[in-house]
């Protein structure tokens, strides 16, 4: 996520107009809509001024190069689009790898922001991953990913390629986070290689 879409989101979730971010933030309002449409950069102390006035804070997490759970589900939307289920595939085991990897602090931060909605089926793949692994670390786990539960009766698996068809799964080796939103991929699947 960009920093003028955090901003939008930030002033969104607030429940402020563009008006109201503007008098409470002292930056003039065709800045901020400027700024959150990707229209104009905005300086260190412009970001400070708006995130104030939404009531957030932005703070800069060494990420080592590893991706939010956001853009890593913005990079499924795009792969999906594309007919390109492996692609998908491999961004949500990347998901899992680098929720498993990073300090538990950073974990938090990467799985803390709302994903863009994939489908139903991913949505619910997703938090189940971030679940697991957030749980594995006794971390907290977001909101978005409680409200995230899917359909225990689903028995989905993703069909990687028409040949090959969908992964096959025993019900008793998948994490139970995924197994209660009805994903069916199994814990070796997401082991590092």
């Amino acid at each position: 996520m960009s920093i003028g879409s955090a901003l939008k989101q930030a002033r969104i979730d607030a429940g402020l107009s563009l008006s109201e971010a503007a008098i409470r933030s002292g930056v003039q309002r065709s800045n901020i809509a400027a700024i959150e449409n990707g229209r104009r950069d905005p300086t260190s102390s412009t970001i400070e001024k708006i995130a104030s006035a939404a009531l957030v804070r932005f703070v800069a997490v060494k990420s080592d190069g590893r991706s939010t759970v956001a853009e890593a589900a913005a990079a499924m939307a795009d792969a999906l689009h594309d007919d390109s289920v492996g692609r998908a595939y491999r961004m949500l085991v990347q998901v899992a790898d680098d929720l498993t990897v990073a300090d538990p602090a950073v974990r938090f931060v990467l799985a803390a922001e709302r994903p863009v909605s994939v489908t139903p089926e991913w949505n619910a793949a997703l938090a189940g991953v971030v679940e697991w692994r957030l749980n594995q670390a006794r971390l907290p786990v977001p909101d978005w990913v409680t409200h995230e539960r899917g359909d225990s009766t689903w028995a989905w698996t993703p069909a990687l390629s028409p040949a090959s068809g969908h992964i096959p799964a025993d019900a008793t080796r998948v994490p139970r986070p995924l197994r209660d939103r009805g994903i069916l991929i199994e814990a070796d699947e997401f082991a590092s290689a």
